[in-house]
């Protein structure tokens, strides 16, 4: 089967959805600092996931895809404005942009 789980970060689910999850994603659009950090704590919270999805204030969204074991993640896209590759599992998120730095946040500790 080749189907993908994505869940809620936003409540309304078990944490056992979560802990499951490929795709995690948020529905409250953040600054982007905060989407960064929120998108870097759920990947290494939730180490099953390979992909985070936040939408941003002022539209789009940051992208945070898990890089290798050990690190956290690497931004889908490495400037505000540049399209990410990946869809969103909601509608409005389907068009999104990444605000993250090339380097990416690195490692989970």
């Amino acid at each position: 089967m080749n189907d993908l789980l994505a869940v809620s970060l936003d409540g309304g689910v078990a944490e056992v959805w979560r802990e499951c999850a490929d795709v995690l994603y948020g529905t409250r659009p953040l600054p982007v600092a905060a989407a960064l950090r929120l998108s870097v704590l759920a990947l290494c919270r939730y180490p099953g996931a390979v992909l985070v999805l936040v939408p941003r204030l002022g539209g789009g969204f940051l992208a945070l895809a898990r890089d290798a074991p050990g690190q956290a993640a690497m931004p889908a896209g490495s400037e505000p404005g540049q399209a990410a590759t990946p869809a969103g599992p909601e509608p409005g998120l389907s068009q999104g942009h990444a605000g993250a730095s090339p380097a990416g946040p690195g490692p989970c500790r």
